[in-house]
């Protein structure tokens, strides 16, 4: 079982002293792990027989499924028309380099907004667990999903106030559409560079 190795290793001193939260919640988190166990790992072997080959069966489906949605959810954020593409160096030029402008440092907040979207409100938050608030979560990875909802309009603001594209779309299916127009787009620009290269 996993909580039982990392509360034995030599991992646990290492994990309860990365932060006074996780220290004073470390038996929170092992609580949480053993009702995850309990409640969708169990309860297929009970239903079906220790030995029978259908337990396997319900977990695989219920593993790839929550696989496609999380899937689904993330390449919504990360992939819509307009998402920033840059260098992986994480520097931008200031004009061609051969004229002697420097390269200078990208912003790593003015990053994280614009190469991910937001879409929907409160309730899409409720039903996604705040994955719908990519750009807070980026911003803001330790703070409880639960709070994005409230601090989307004011992380808006500032980006607006600095020039920073902030990415949101009211509906789920608005970013969905932008997806499939980014993913077609990005397809053929690789076709047509393949073609006459």
């Amino acid at each position: 079982w996993d909580f039982l190795t990392l509360k034995k290793s030599s991992v646990q001193p290492a994990f309860r002293n990365d932060t006074t939260y996780i220290r004073k919640n470390y038996w929170i988190a092992l609580v949480v792990h053993l009702y995850y166990r309990l409640s969708f790992v169990l309860p297929p072997f009970l239903h079906h027989g220790l030995l029978s080959w259908k337990p396997f069966v319900h977990i695989s489906v219920f593993a790839v499924s929550v696989s496609l949605y999380l899937g689904m959810l993330f390449t919504l954020s990360h992939n819509f028309e307009g998402v920033e593409e840059g260098d992986l160096s994480q520097l931008k030029t200031d004009g061609d380099n051969n004229t002697g402008n420097q390269r200078k440092p990208i912003c790593w907040y003015s990053r994280q907004v614009e190469t991910s979207s937001t879409y929907g409100g409160l309730i899409s938050g409720w039903v996604t667990g705040g994955l719908n608030f990519q750009i807070e979560h980026h911003l803001f990875p330790r703070m409880s999903s639960a709070w994005y909802p409230y601090i989307a309009p004011k992380v808006r603001e500032i980006c607006q106030k600095h020039g920073v594209k902030y990415a949101h779309f009211p509906w789920i299916w608005q970013n969905m559409y932008s997806t499939f127009k980014r993913v077609s787009q990005v397809g053929n620009n690789s076709a047509h560079k393949a073609k006459f290269s």
